[in-house]
């Protein structure tokens, strides 16, 4: 095999990445509905032959590091050929939660199998108990919706209409449709890209970059590890739900390799914080790309010097049919504050005070249409800046969903969008605020939450203040402030305000 240059395996490096970059933006395009187009909830990645992901673009943390699995299990069950596209969406398939559907498509040039092009978007609606398929109450996986395992979406070529068929059963089933249609699209974007590029640069070259890009990555990673001294710390923390669910781990660092064990953390519970394996090594997965240089190229290598322990049945690896659909994105950002906490002994410099720690999960909707959103919070300070107001963190990277497009797509009313002043911690350097949205009904709807952080605050660091806990509140003659995993009627007139945690503020005041 050929040896590389350097500024070859660069301009390879950014030819490859690009693909799931214009999967991505093709997808944007093309989809349907407001969380795909607007907000930009989904995600895109390339796989070698091997199913080791090669090179994915910067969208969603919690998407990206489950997609592995995802891709093991397909091509497992399906086998999938030329002019084949798999899809699943089960939490117990390598899926995330059911309103992330994955849709995986093999690529060839001539007969040789290059690769896999993957991506996942969160649909707004998949069936279930109510609208947007994510209870704030659900017990079973059953409550959230349709399961599907995986199977074949496109067979040489065609379309599996049974496939269709089903996704008509959940609600808004054109906007379902039509956003199954853009993902199939991106994929096939992304194998004309692949194919054009492989071709561009020969197979020979195009395999000795799959191997040395890799190489190329566990290297820079184990030179980081060995960075950090030898130590093992541990980390303890709470998920809020009917009680407080405790979250465990231990970090051991030794010469150039981590280890996470989260032997500790609480058995799985009969609601819907359970989060599934792949989730749960996202967040680690995520963690490490945090730590490393913004120059590393981001692929398979990077994960080798990791070991990952989670106990079975547990809070963080539930076996079914435990509901999963809060893991995937409240549970999913308590374990990256988890391991942040434990790394922050380590490095006390590096390592902010506490963001916001949900996502404030928001779906209002009925049997005709389903709006959903990520509501964003506080960054939490750091040791050089204060923490960022008003923006996504950690595991989600969506933007928001513009007032225009939601009261142009939905029978809903916008009447306050603005940072919710001084909800950030005092401090050295403050952390971020929250920020307030307040969405009047103009028609009879479900109000389903789910969010974190309404009872134990962002946690200031080095002396920084604790940032402020998130409040939701019911308006129709007075204010009510209700739970913050909850599924409730509005009549037409009344109101949702979420109010979402400030960061921790980093040093004395």
């Amino acid at each position: 095999m050929r040896k590389l240059k350097p500024t070859e395996l660069e301009v390879m490096k950014h030819a490859f990445t690009a693909i799931p970059e214009q999967m991505g933006a093709a997808l944007q395009r093309s989809a349907y509905s407001p969380n795909i187009k607007e907000r930009k909830d989904e995600s895109c990645a390339l796989f070698t032959a091997g199913k080791e992901m090669i090179a994915q673009a910067e969208h969603i943390p919690v998407h990206l590091g489950a997609m592995p699995n995802a891709l093991k299990s397909a091509v497992s069950s399906c086998q999938p050929g030329k002019g084949d596209q798999v899809i699943l969406n089960d939490p117990y398939s390598g899926g995330t939660h059911l309103p992330d559907i994955t849709v995986i498509k093999p690529v060839f040039l001539n007969e040789e199998l290059l690769g896999y092009v993957v991506n996942r978007a969160h649909h707004s609606d998949i069936g279930g108990e109510t609208p947007g398929s994510m209870p704030g109450d659900s017990k079973t996986l059953e409550d959230e919706g349709i399961v599907i395992s995986p199977r074949l979406l496109v067979s040489q070529g065609e379309i599996d209409q049974e496939v269709l068929d089903l996704l008509r059963k959940s609600r808004s089933a054109r906007e379902r449709i039509g956003d199954i249609r853009a993902q199939i699209g991106a994929n096939e974007k992304g194998a004309k890209e692949l194919t054009k590029t492989v071709e561009k640069f020969g197979l020979e070259d195009y395999h000795a970059f799959k191997d040395q890009v890799m190489k190329y990555s566990e290297k820079r990673t184990r030179n980081m590890i060995e960075e950090l001294p030898n130590v093992v710390v541990d980390s303890e923390d709470f998920i809020e739900w009917k009680r407080d669910v405790k979250l465990k781990v231990q970090i051991e660092i030794e010469d150039s390799e981590m280890r996470f064990d989260f032997s500790g953390t609480d058995s799985q519970v009969k609601g819907n914080i359970n989060a599934p394996k792949p989730v749960t090594f996202s967040a680690v997965y995520y963690i490490l790309r945090c730590l490393l240089p913004k120059d590393v190229p981001v692929n398979n290598g990077c994960y080798k010097p990791l070991e990952v322990e989670v106990p079975e049945k547990s809070i963080l690896n539930p076996e079914p049919p435990a509901a999963v659909s809060a893991g995937n994105v409240e549970t999913s950002q308590r374990v990256v504050e988890l391991i942040l906490r434990g790394l922050f002994e380590i490095l006390p410099e590096k390592i902010p005070a506490e963001s916001q720690g949900t996502m404030n999960n928001l779906i209002i909707g009925s049997e005709d249409f389903t709006y959903y959103e990520t509501i964003g919070g506080g960054a939490g300070a750091t040791s050089s800046a204060e923490g960022e107001s008003g923006v996504h963190v950690h595991m989600t990277n969506t933007k928001n969903t513009p007032v225009e497009s939601i009261e142009n797509d939905y029978p809903l009313r916008v009447t306050a969008y603005k940072l919710r002043e001084d909800s950030g911690g005092k401090g050295e350097h403050n952390g971020g605020d929250g920020i307030v949205r307040e969405i009047k009904l103009l028609e009879d709807a479900k109000v389903s939450i789910q969010s974190q952080k309404r009872q134990r605050p962002p946690k200031g660091v080095n002396g920084g203040k604790d940032g402020w806990v998130g409040r939701n509140l019911k308006i129709d003659n007075g204010r009510k402030e209700i739970g913050g995993m909850i599924t409730t009627e509005l009549r037409e007139g009344e109101s949702i305000r979420i109010e979402t945690p400030g960061g921790g503020g980093w040093g004395k005041p």
